[in-house]
């Protein structure tokens, strides 16, 4: 079996959504089930920063890419600061927090750290470094994203590796080993350093057939993503889950 950049990207619409159903609504589940779709949610970002280096490649037009995507995060940012702005005044609720997600962000600074250190790369004497230099700032802005610095590392294993099977598959399985790591130290398994189950996302990347399938629903991504978080967060202080 085989799967395309389709069937990816539906296979990590759906966990994104139940995983961000259980953060929003979680009330509504038994107790242990919103922890639970957290896990099966590792499985989302490799796959969608697998596929944004797979379109950094193939576009036609890598600068236009780019300035979509700081478009889409500055557009996510801007809904953010309204809807929560909505449901404070209107609902005044005592556990009010403000949605504070935005993946555009971290896929934006990715795609530009790598496209910086991709010049750099093709790049002699000063210009060189200035590449490399360019690309560390975007790596260092990279926590004002929602992906931090575990984006980071998805988006340099795929971005070095690129094309290059089965060493890609090794990269990434040493990079969930390293997160795995960092969870013994911290005697922290499965509370906050289950950063390591993203391993589960590697069965996926291989059975990738590097087509796009039938419908390429470009934008369908961009619009599911904030638009399903801001109709979660509305419907939680809407209906009075929060006080449940």
């Amino acid at each position: 079996m085989k799967l395309n950049s389709l069937h990816l990207k539906i296979i990590a619409l759906v966990l994104m959504f139940t995983e961000h159903f259980g953060k929003y609504l979680g009330e509504l589940l038994p107790p242990n089930a919103p922890q639970y779709l957290r896990y099966a949610g590792r499985i989302v970002l490799p796959i969608f920063f697998f596929l944004v280096v797979e379109s950094y490649f193939k576009t036609r037009d890598r600068r236009r890419y780019i300035i979509r995507l700081y478009l889409w995060a500055f557009i996510m940012q801007v809904g953010n600061f309204l809807v929560s702005k909505i449901v404070e005044t209107a609902y005044q609720p005592e556990d009010f927090f403000e949605i504070g997600q935005n993946i555009f962000l971290s896929i934006a600074l990715g795609v530009s750290m790598i496209a910086a250190i991709e010049w750099g790369r093709a790049q002699i004497g000063y210009k060189k470094w200035v590449g490399f230099i360019l690309g560390g700032l975007f790596a260092l802005a990279s926590p004002l994203g929602e992906a931090d610095h575990t984006g980071l590392a998805l988006f340099l294993v795929f971005y070095f590796f690129y094309n290059r099977k089965p060493a890609l598959y090794f990269a990434y399985v040493g990079l969930c080993f390293l997160f795995f790591v960092k969870a013994v130290l911290r005697m922290d398994f499965f509370d906050h350093e289950y950063e390591w189950m993203k391993i589960a996302a590697l069965p996926f990347i291989m059975l990738y057939n590097g087509e796009r399938g039938p419908y390429g629903l470009k934008y369908l991504f961009y619009a599911f993503y904030p638009l399903h978080i801001w109709i979660l967060y509305f419907i939680r202080f809407a209906t009075g889950l929060n006080k449940l």
